[in-house]
């Protein structure tokens, strides 16, 4: 399978005057905002500053090395993109990073300039914290979150410092914050925005959707979802997407460096399956079933059972398995009968994952 590196490959000596900024570019991007530039030995300054003079001193930086993105397939992608005329020269800054257990908000975004007049604003989907996924969660039933007002501030304070037009992109909930803040910038920085860029990111209510804002900027919003697609196809997408062919399984196509690319496109499929369909459609059901308060008390208690843990990322629970699902049913108990029935169907289909991942790792089938 032909991935992101692969066009790197092909393309990377094709500067953006050459062959403009494409669909592939943006998803690149916005798999570069997980780079921990929080971790940096020295911060990144407000100055721009190109990819590849970032990339001498990072690469050098041992303790960043040590960080769990940098030693997934995200620690080969700065190297990768700094050795491209296409990605090397081209310049980041304004480097944002909050992360608050106490309003419960995970929020990254960078700002890379693409061109004199052409800038892209990248925003980080939900990292490894636990936190991270608590505010994933609070957007299946609250809007705003924190993130998405901040997104929304971010874009506004970019568009201050940078003239010409905006590109708006990002994964996962990196996705939702471009299109919110896409929407609900101001109307005279929306006049700006030339495209957003939703790589699998959540949708929004039904009365969001509604807003002017939303309305004004949907023909401009290009939203990608992998053939196995369970964060993209949750909440509302008026706008459509495109379907893209994964090399990975369950929701392992998540991860975009599983996304085929071929030339400067994605290779895409009619429709995502029907696993996809169902498992949505499940999560939907759930949330029609309840009332608000319930389903924000089955997201409390979700929550609540993974900070009562000793787990501050996903990966230690996955690596428990085992103690993290009897805390889920202990926890669990207190819930009314409506929530706490959907709080087991969550974690018979977490088990079942958890379960096929296992095989697959063991099989390798």
């Amino acid at each position: 399978m032909t991935d992101l590196f692969d066009y790197m490959t092909w393309r990377g000596d094709l500067t953006l005057e050459r062959a403009p900024f494409n669909e592939i570019d943006g998803m690149i991007l916005a798999r570069f905002a997980y780079t921990p530039f929080e971790y940096f030995a020295e911060p990144l300054p407000e100055r721009f500053v190109s990819i590849r003079e970032l990339a001498g001193p990072a690469l050098a930086d041992e303790a960043l090395r040590a960080q769990e993105r940098w030693r997934l397939r995200d620690g080969e992608l700065l190297p990768a993109l700094a050795d491209t005329r296409r990605f090397g020269d081209l310049e980041l800054g304004f480097f944002s990073c909050k992360l608050d257990e106490v309003i419960q908000t995970q929020f990254a975004a960078i700002t890379v300039r693409l061109s004199e007049d052409l800038t892209a604003i990248v925003f980080r989907g939900t990292d490894n914290t636990v936190v991270g996924w608590k505010e994933d969660l609070d957007m299946s039933y609250r809007c705003p979150v924190p993130g998405q007002k901040m997104a929304a501030e971010y874009v506004r304070r970019i568009a201050e410092k940078v003239d010409g037009r905006l590109i708006l992109c990002g994964h996962s909930k990196g996705g939702n914050l471009a299109v919110y803040a896409g929407a609900f910038c101001g109307e005279d920085v929306q006049g700006r925005v030339e495209a957003v860029y939703n790589y699998d990111g959540p949708g929004f209510y039904g009365d969001v959707l509604e807003t002017e804002g939303y309305r004004a900027i949907q023909d401009r919003i290009h939203t990608f979802v992998p053939q196995f697609s369970v964060v993209g196809m949750l909440l509302g997408h008026p706008e459509g997407h495109t379907v893209v062919h994964s090399a990975g399984s369950g929701l392992g196509q998540h991860d975009v460096y599983s996304w085929e690319v071929l030339g400067p496109a994605f290779v895409c499929l009619e429709t995502v399956t029907g696993g996809s369909q169902f498992l949505a459609g499940t999560i939907r059901e759930w949330t029609e079933d309840m009332t608000p308060e319930q389903f924000e008390q089955f997201v409390q208690v979700i929550y609540t059972v993974l900070t009562d843990t000793s787990f501050r990322t996903m990966h230690e629970m996955k690596e428990n398995w085992f103690d993290t699902a009897r805390s889920f049913v202990r926890s669990v108990a207190g819930m009314d009968e409506t929530a706490r029935d959907a709080a087991m169907e969550a974690l018979k289909t977490l088990a079942r994952s958890a379960g096929r991942e296992a095989k697959e790792a063991l099989t390798g089938v």
